[in-house]
């Protein structure tokens, strides 16, 4: 097995007010590969989309990192929004 990133030393770091225990420092490698999955999806959709039809466009960072928050932490009305344009 490779040795996550995210090491124990870093998790007690992180946590600073209570030890995790093991199943504690497994999530919270879990939450960290989910987030890390999550921006490598938002860069590749967004690629596709934005960057394949205005290939020119350079965004600006305010700019992704809003999307990236969109993506990210999506609210009600983006979820509601995205399934209705899905139909």
């Amino acid at each position: 097995m490779t040795e996550h990133p995210l090491t124990d030393d870093f998790c007690h770091r992180i946590s600073e007010t209570w030890p995790p225990d093991a199943a504690e420092r497994n999530n919270m490698r879990s939450a960290a590969d989910w987030q890390l999955e999550q921006v490598n999806d938002f860069f590749v959709n967004y690629r596709k989309a934005v960057m394949g039809a205005n290939p020119g466009h350079i965004p600006s960072l305010t700019e992704l990192l809003s999307l990236m928050n969109q993506a990210m932490r999506p609210t009600t009305t983006t979820t509601t929004q995205e399934e209705n344009s899905n139909d």
